[in-house]
């Protein structure tokens, strides 16, 4: 195969996956370590590998006076004819030809290693920041170490393999380059390929790296060993130490593992004394021991021991400790010391409950508080050189084009009237994520503005979320609430459960899906396929729940069959308000109270666009 022809192929096929992402994601290339340069990769042809051609002469004509758009001009001719010392030259920038030029030569086999090396190091330098894109950035840094083992230089290699992990073909690599037991077990352990690591040392000893990895896979008397041997070694190691402990705990060895927690430090350690204090049926040792380690996980607990004991006060009392700091359980323990100071009768712990809520947290919106709206639509117009440049991409029909110069821009701007407008032409382009996290950090800096807010809440793909709520007869709300929290919009999510796309959906409960609709299984990545698997599954909830939403939302990131025998069990006795302190993850609870609140401000939103803001008041 020809060299112009196949960097024409590679590039195609890595701006589609580019174009799929929508957010200046890594590509998405085929890579696999070693790969020959002349490697066969026909059947991922495109239909259409002359289009390069095409596109240069369309962006050489009418190119407007702006040098972002002379050097995309520029690219496009170089692209085209595979002239690399003109794509070489355009990499030394920093714009969307840089980026370009950048993907031209970092994954062309055939083109020097160090060449390569540089460009890749220029892509990562140019993508806009995607943690949701794990697989393409895992795609470069496998090129990358291939690139800088090419050039000999194994070190930049390692690290760069390192940073793939847990990908199989780094893992491949790593053991090919890596003659040390004792770097390549470390660099498996932290990747936590815990068997791996155990195999890299071979007959090595390294008991730092061992006993972690035993505790990992479950096989305590032998971690227990490690520990001691690393004790050895170490005398006095404080994480030594803690695995002894823990050790000894998982052993079910009680007064061994009191002994050594009891002769540690800190919070975990009083954690561990609660831990056997609770086993041996001292509930009161187990909640001091809790209360003094002060983290509001352990405090919650305290909590969950208190209240089994119907000790209400006590419970009442952590609950508003708890309130009164900042982490994740305070709104939930604010809304429950109230709760239970209601049944006692106290109105002083109450009120001092009810202050410590936040006005637009789930437990208010549920007791009818309106949800946190914009009041101001007044932006200053805005004109940002991009947009001119983008809809010059997207009218010669580049509009992968027209969405990264939107991109870049976005990226640096300050005014939120210029951010509102890149963003606002971004989701005109079906991208919704980046303007969605430059937009919500906004509203967390206090924006009131009614643009701002709506793309921070977007109407994403409204067409096909439409006919799919309808079809399931779903709020479209919902459905955008869930998908802002599932994925945040980004179609190519994958968990690292396994849960795919936008509504982030597991394989198998994908294929469960496919089979009650009566049709093959889609591709999880496509976006109108995801939303309407998404959406079916919500629908399907919301009527096994017997349209009770909350039951839908929990069930929907905790499996419906726990929550609904949850809700049925004696401990909560179909009481909502039991329900949320009966869950037993911190993420189902925290995931019901975002996603409702998402749709209420939907909700709102849809209203204020309809309605239009309310008067100022006059003065």
């Amino acid at each position: 195969m020809g060299v112009t022809r196949r960097r024409s192929i590679l590039l195609a096929l890595l701006l589609a996956a580019v174009a799929i992402a929508l957010a200046l994601g890594t590509p998405q290339s085929r890579w696999t370590q070693p790969q020959a340069a002349d490697a066969d990769i026909s059947s991922n042809l495109p239909a259409d590998v002359t289009a390069d051609a095409d596109l240069a002469a369309r962006l050489t004509r009418a190119v407007p006076d702006d040098i972002v758009a002379e050097r995309l001009a520029s690219h496009a001719r170089a692209h085209s004819s595979a002239d690399r010392a003109r794509l070489a030259e355009l990499v030394a920038g920093d714009d969307v030809a840089a980026y370009r030029a950048a993907l031209d030569l970092g994954f062309e086999l055939s083109v020097a290693p160090e060449v390569r090396r540089t460009a890749l190091r220029k892509v990562l330098e140019l993508r806009v920041d995607e943690p949701l894109a794990r697989a393409e950035l895992t795609e470069i840094r496998l090129a990358l170490g291939d690139a800088s083992e090419a050039v000999g230089d194994l070190s930049d290699a390692i690290r760069a393999y390192r940073e793939a992990l847990p990908d199989m073909r780094a893992v491949e690599a790593l053991d090919r380059i890596v003659d040390d037991p004792y770097l390549l077990a470390n660099a498996f352990l932290q990747a936590r390929l815990y068997e791996r690591a155990l195999d890299a040392l071979g007959a090595a000893s390294a008991p730092s790296i061992e006993a972690p990895a035993l505790r990992a896979l479950g096989r305590h008397r032998q971690a227990l060993d490690a520990y001691r041997r690393w004790l050895d070694q170490v005398p006095g190691h404080l994480g030594a130490r803690f695995g002894v402990a823990w050790s000894h705990w998982y052993l079910g060895e009680l007064e061994a593992a009191e002994q050594a927690f009891t002769s540690l430090p800190g919070a975990d350690a009083l954690y561990g004394r609660a831990l056997i204090a609770n086993r041996r049926g001292d509930v009161g040792e187990a909640v001091r021991l809790l209360r003094a380690s002060g983290e509001p996980p352990r405090l919650w607990l305290a909590t969950a021991l208190l209240e089994r004991e119907e000790r209400w006060r006590e419970a009442t009392d952590v609950y508003l400790e708890i309130a009164a700091g900042d982490s994740d359980y305070a709104d939930d323990a604010a809304w429950r010391a109230g709760l239970l100071a209601d049944r006692s009768g106290d109105q002083e712990a109450r009120a001092r409950a009810m202050a410590l809520l936040p006005s637009d947290s789930y437990f208010a919106l549920v007791e009818g508080a309106e949800p946190p709206l914009p009041t101001r639509d007044d932006l200053p117009d805005a004109r940002p050189t991009a947009l001119a440049t983008s809809r010059w991409l997207a009218s010669h029909g580049d509009e992968e084009g027209a969405r990264l110069v939107l991109l870049f821009a976005l990226r640096t701007a300050v005014d939120e009237a210029e951010m509102v407008v890149l963003g606002e032409a971004l989701n005109a382009l079906g991208e919704y994520r980046q303007p969605q996290r430059a937009a919500t950090a906004r509203l967390a800096s206090g924006s009131a503005q009614l643009r701002t807010w709506r793309l921070a809440y977007p109407a994403a793909w409204p067409q096909p979320v439409a006919l799919a709520a309808k079809e399931a007869g779903v709020d479209r709300e919902l459905v955008w609430a869930v998908m802002r929290r599932e994925s945040a919009f980004y179609p190519n999510a994958i968990s690292r459960s396994g849960a795919q796309g936008l509504m982030q959906v597991m394989p198998t409960t994908w294929d469960w899906l496919a089979e009650l609709q009566r049709e093959p299984p889609a591709d999880p990545f496509d976006v109108s396929a995801n939303l309407r698997y998404g959406t079916y599954y919500l629908g399907w909830l919301q009527d096994h729940f017997d349209g009770q939403l909350r039951l839908a939302i929990a069930g929907y990131n905790r499996g419906q069959g726990y929550i609904g025998r949850l809700f049925d069990s004696d401990e909560v006795r179909r009481d909502f308000g039991e329900l949320i302190r009966a869950i037993d993850a911190l993420e189902t609870r925290e995931y019901l109270q975002a996603v409702w609140r998402s749709y209420r401000i939907y909700q709102g939103l849809a209203r204020l666009e309809a309605e239009g803001l309310p008067a100022a008041p006059t003065r």
